[in-house]
């Protein structure tokens, strides 16, 4: 079965949530009467809504949050770009450009392009999984 691992609490209005502190039932109470949402994150992954008076501090179960690291995001990040910028590529292409010369650059296949950037993305998602 699973367990509670954290709380979070959403605003509906502003469409917002954060990580539940605070854990004093009248606050509790207080915040669900002005519309606020509790929400149980399980140790599966699944999320539950809950009432104010169903909330209370879970008990760590020697599992711990993995904090993802900049850098790792920024490679994400990065990767996922270009592999939009090499669809955006052959979706839309742009006409060829001159230099002072007047001859044209050479371009980069575009699909070649996809299929490089994609093997990048797909690498380090391949490197996640170790």
């Amino acid at each position: 079965m699973s367990q509670i691992v954290d709380y979070l609490i959403h605003d509906p209005v502003g469409n917002v949530e954060g990580q539940l502190g605070d854990y004093d039932p009248v606050r509790l109470e207080e915040a669900e009467k002005n519309g606020m949402v509790f929400i149980a994150v399980m140790d599966d992954g699944e999320r539950r809504l809950v009432k104010a008076a169903d909330v209370s501090e879970p008990k760590q179960q020697n599992q711990y949050f993995t904090v993802a690291k900049p850098e790792y995001v920024d490679e994400r990040t990065k990767a996922t770009v270009a592999v939009f910028d090499a669809v955006a590529a052959i979706i839309d292409p742009q006409p060829a450009t001159a230099d002072e010369s007047g001859e044209a650059a050479q371009q980069a296949d575009p699909v070649e392009t996809f299929r490089s950037a994609l093997a990048a993305l797909r690498a380090l998602e391949e490197d996640g999984r170790e």
